[in-house]
């Protein structure tokens, strides 16, 4: 049986973006702000112009040794960066003067018509120029890299291979990248955004039943993101029993059992996906008490490729069936950006003595975007992002 490494899960990117605008920074003279869709990076005074384009390297990411070099971050003495991690070379958000900044602006330049972006040559110190486009990504190009974190053992566990046509691709993206999608005025619900780590179930047809799944029938997978995305899946051994995402789930198993027994639950021509958050001690640095819990988030049905998610009726209705709780509601109502900051920051609904990580934005009624895809997108509070010591296992 393989032993998984559970990989943290997400888009990542180091796009050519153009900057919408500069503001200026209230308690400093040297510095302002670059607008890069809904982010806000520190730059020099006058160093860029609305307009410019540049490469925007997101928080999360490890920058090369001439990069940190040619962005005045490294510490020569030191012989490592100047910014967080071991090696002083990832990238986080920060507060200046008080003021939260997100990502690293790299500088594109005009060589006549044509914008070109230098980057090291190789393993050598010599530099080069290569033309880019808007929306390109760099990260290859700059040698960034995404931040891994270690994953605990209790995490990883024994697995097969069930297909990607029976598991989810889950992620939400940042509202910050895409302030244009969530129109005034739409009904949308603005769930917790919980700090734990995202556990899918698959409730099979019986045709589809493998006999190292969980469940009766054999009919019920559990999975990571990392997995899910993979086609993955965790395996019903002896060596899983202590696995996180199988203690999470062990009772809501047992009800998907009873119910499919009794008839009240049917799964018949597609895979049904219960989606949720397991928390607790050991999980994340924000345990939310003293004991592993679960909620819902979402819901979906279908093969992958024609998956659809439920409206967030229908899921507070499984969430019922299933005797679970969905993560804490916040607010229902008409989107704003104002009242998204509102809800965005504060403490957490859980009974912990915990900041709160941030919402989940999603329509009340499922729709989806052509650039996005499915339209649920998240709003991080500055105090999650600033903690010291956080963990970002998925």
């Amino acid at each position: 049986m393989k032993q998984a490494r559970l990989f943290f899960m997400s888009k990542f990117s180091v796009p050519i973006k153009r900057i919408r605008q500069i503001e200026p920074h209230p308690n400093a003279d040297a510095i302002e702000f670059a607008v890069i869709d809904g982010y806000r990076s520190i730059v020099k005074k006058g160093e860029f112009q609305s307009g410019d384009l540049i490469a925007y390297i997101p928080e999360a990411s490890l920058l090369p040794q001439w990069l940190l070099k040619k962005l005045n971050f490294w510490n020569a003495e030191k012989g490592v960066g100047r910014l967080n991690g071991k090696d002083g070379n990832r990238i986080t958000a920060i507060k200046l003067r008080g003021e939260l900044s997100q990502g690293v602006c790299y500088p594109v330049r005009m060589d006549g018509d044509t914008a070109v972006i230098e980057h090291s040559d190789g393993d050598s110190e010599l530099m080069r120029s290569s033309p880019v486009e808007e929306g390109q990504c760099v990260a290859e190009l700059l040698g960034v890299e995404k931040y891994e974190p270690p994953i605990p053992t209790s995490m990883a566990g024994d697995i097969f291979n069930a297909g990607q046509r029976l598991t989810v691709h889950f992620d939400v993206e940042n509202w910050k990248s895409y302030p244009d999608i969530l129109q005034d005025g739409e009904e949308v619900v603005f769930t917790e955004k919980l700090h734990g780590t995202f556990t899918g179930v698959a409730i099979l047809p019986e045709k589809d039943a493998h006999q190292e799944a969980f469940g009766v029938k054999r009919n019920v997978l559990i999975f990571s993101k990392g997995l899910g995305a993979k086609g993955l899946v965790l395996a019903n051994t002896d060596g899983n029993s202590a696995n996180v995402y199988v203690r999470a789930t062990t009772g809501m198993v047992a009800v998907i059992d009873a119910l499919l027994a009794s008839g009240e639950l049917r799964v018949e021509d597609e895979p049904l996906f219960i989606l949720g958050e397991t928390f607790g001690p050991g999980v994340q640095d924000l345990a939310y008490g003293k004991d592993l819990g679960f909620r819902l988030f979402a819901l979906a049905s279908g093969y992958r490729g024609a998956q659809r998610y439920h409206d967030f009726d229908a899921l507070q209705a499984m969430a019922e069936q299933l005797g679970v709780q969905t993560v804490p509601i916040l607010y229902r109502g008409p989107f704003s950006q104002e009242v998204m900051r509102e809800h965005t920051d504060g403490a957490t609904k859980l009974d912990a003595d915990h900041i709160r990580e941030g919402i989940v934005i999603t329509p009340t009624k499922e729709r989806r975007d052509p650039e996005l895809g499915r339209v649920c997108l998240k709003s991080v509070s500055a105090a999650y992002l600033c903690r010291k010591g956080g963990t970002e296992f998925s």
